[in-house]
This record gives C-alpha cells, sequence and structure tokens, in this order.
C-alpha cells in the first residue's frame, strides 16, 4: 500500500516556557545556540503548543532579530491564555516563600531597570509580563532582559540572560503579594497608597485580553484586595526607593475597601439594547464596581472613574428615567438646588459624551 508522502513540519529548534506556555521557536545553528543562552531559564523539554514565525533574512541582524523574537514570544504566550489568566503588562520578583511583588507600568516607566534592582536581592520571574490565574499565582517568563551593553551607544540595547546579569532565581511556585503601579517622572514622593477604583484604571490601561475574562472589573477589584491593596511609586530613580519597596514584602496590607458590584448580567432593566423614547439610559456596561463615593465603569474594553453627580446618576438610571425623574431624584439625595436641573442636564451630557450613558429616542 502506498501513501502520499507528507510535507515535513516546522524545525523548531528552540522551545521556551513562556506564562506556563511551551513556544517553539524555529532557528538552528549560531541563532539556536545564542537564543539557548539568552533563554536559560525558560528552555523547557515540553513539546511546543506554540511556535513562532521566524524568517531566514531576519538572522542577520543578532540584536533586532533576538528582540524580535522575545516580542513575538511573549505575544504567542499571551494569545493562548487570553480569557483564562489575567495578564499585565508588569515585571515580578519573588521571594523564596513564593510571595510576588509586581510592578505595572508602561514602557519607558522604568521596570526592566527596577526589576534588575530587585532581582539581586529576589528571584527573577518577569521584566514584562505577569500572568495571574484565579489564585492569583504567578506563570514566569523568565525571558532576555532588554539592556544597554555599551555606555556609549545609549540607544543599542541587547539581549541579555538573567544568568549573566547574575539575577536571583525564582522559587519554583510564587503568587502575587503586593502590587506596585510605576509613576515614573519629577515627583520624587515614593510609595503612596492607590484607591482601588483608580488602581483598576491604571492597570486596566496595562493588562492584555482583560476584557475576555469573566467580570473584569470584579476580578481586578478581587485581585488588588487579595494583595493587600495597590501602591503607586512615584519616583526619579528607582534605585533611591529599592529598600522601601523590598519592605512592602514584609509590611502591612491595607485595609480591604467597601464596594458594590455592579455585574452586567445582574437582571437589571437597565440594560436595554437601544435608546428608549423619551428616558435616559445606560449604555451596555461590561462590569462595574462601586466603592463609596467613586464609581468605576467599563463599557467594551474601556473603564472609567466617576464620582459625585455621575455616580448617583448612573445608579439611577438601573431604570430608563426621564430627565424630570432623575433632577427628582438628585434632589431627593441632595436637597434643593436653584441650578439642579441645569447641573443634572450637563451631567448627563458629560456621561453620553463618555460613552456611558444614551440620551432618550
Amino acid at each position: 500500500m502506498s501513501s502520499e508522502p507528507t510535507a515535513p513540519g516546522p524545525v523548531v529548534g528552540v522551545v521556551v516556557e513562556a506564562l506556563g506556555v511551551p513556544v517553539g521557536i524555529p532557528v538552528t545553528g549560531e541563532a539556536a545556540t545564542r537564543l539557548r543562552h539568552q533563554w536559560s531559564r525558560a528552555l523547557t523539554d515540553r513539546p511546543a503548543a506554540r511556535s513562532i514565525d521566524v524568517s531566514p533574512d531576519e538572522v542577520h541582524d543578532e540584536a533586532a532579530f533576538d528582540y524580535s523574537v522575545t516580542t513575538r514570544v511573549t505575544l504567542a504566550a499571551l494569545e493562548a491564555t487570553a480569557g483564562q489568566r489575567l495578564n499585565l503588562h508588569a515585571g515580578a520578583v519573588a521571594a523564596e516563600d513564593g510571595r510576588a511583588l509586581a510592578l505595572v507600568g508602561p514602557s519607558g516607566s522604568g521596570k526592566t531597570t527596577a526589576i534588575a534592582l530587585l532581582a539581586t536581592r529576589l528571584g527573577y520571574l518577569s521584566d514584562e509580563t505577569v500572568s495571574l490565574d484565579e489564585g492569583l499565582g504567578v506563570h514566569p517568563h523568565p525571558k532576555p532582559l532588554s539592556v544597554v551593553v555599551d555606555g556609549a551607544v545609549p540607544m543599542a540595547k541587547g539581549s541579555v540572560s538573567p544568568d549573566d546579569l547574575g539575577l536571583g532565581r525564582a522559587p519554583e511556585s510564587a503568587y502575587l503579594h503586593r502590587l506596585v503601579l510605576l509613576h515614573r517622572g519629577d515627583d520624587d514622593a515614593g510609595l503612596v497608597p492607590l484607591p482601588p477604583a483608580r488602581a483598576i484604571v491604571e492597570v486596566v490601561e496595562q493588562s492584555s485580553s482583560l476584557v475576555h475574562l469573566d467580570q473584569p472589573v470584579r476580578t481586578l477589584a478581587d485581585a488588588i484586595d487579595a494583595c493587600g491593596g495597590a501602591w503607586a511609586l512615584h519616583y526619579r530613580e528607582f534605585a533611591d526607593h529599592l529598600d522601601e519597596v523590598l519592605g512592602l514584602l514584609d509590611g502591612a496590607a491595607q485595609p480591604p475597601a467597601a464596594r458594590l458590584h455592579h455585574p452586567s448580567d445582574g437582571g437589571d432593566a437597565g440594560r436595554v439594547d437601544g435608546p428608549v423614547a423619551g428616558a435616559w439610559s445606560r449604555t451596555p456596561w461590561t462590569d462595574a464596581m462601586e466603592y463609596d463615593d467613586e464609581l468605576v465603569v467599563m463599557v467594551g474594553d474601556r473603564v472609567q472613574v466617576l464620582g459625585g453627580l455621575g455616580v448617583v446618576l448612573w445608579l439611577e438610571l438601573a431604570q430608563p428615567r426621564t430627565e424630570a425623574e432623575l433632577v427628582s431624584a438628585v434632589t431627593a439625595a441632595w436637597g434643593e438646588h436653584p441650578q439642579s436641573a441645569a447641573l443634572v442636564a450637563e451631567a448627563l451630557g458629560v456621561l453620553s459624551g463618555q460613552g456611558l450613558v444614551r440620551p432618550p429616542a
């Protein structure tokens, strides 16, 4: 019996464990040797669940190629875990007992420098992406670090193995224990407790595929509470605050703030398919969380924090209401005001412009 010849599969010369996902890198020869060294802490014998694309023409510019490989491996792992994990644009280190400290921030906020300093005393988990499961377990991504290798050419960065930098080795398992949001600039105030509503907004901006999670705002709120609250680090040079940040691991947690969840699937009469004749209504929302006098609302994949009159109006629109009914509700809550009608009209205009409510049909 004869059989049709089968086309050879892609060559997978290097397989690395990224966020718990074995990702194949189809390279051989010198490129494979170099990448195995750079990815020394992530090499795995597991078969690749995902593989990245590599063009033979790319390998000639080693620095650009290595950086591109790192980016593609990370994206492949993020795609594989989308909707299953809380994936943050963050770096992380961990103590021997598994307590992990995560630093969240955009590109240019100094994450790699900060993590490299912290990992001289703690174990290196990642300088770029932190992937958390339901129990806040951290799935490591010990990728090469992109650092300046020649002080004379500060814009030229190379991919350096954490072994070459002498970074500490992470424990076998780690869980999120403290969360810091990096605010790099002229303000050098150091660590400041961050209200959860504000922390949620900042973390959403530095997350991946968050909207694919069930109740994403609540997921973030739960994570922030579970790791003892969130802190903002206002700094110029991270080295000046190294001990302060390390002290968070053994410092006291913030008490969880009182909150009220407003899920999108809560059977709310305010969730309607389109504009309502003669009445204002909520735009369909993804998830929302109420904190005292602030309200975090996610519509689509965007979040906003409401305060004051905006909170009252959004909550009153649990059912569609006329503008007159909303004025009456605000008056009942806050008392008479000569400009109440104008203030409500102005606030509704702002909420409508933000895409949070819809005007009458």
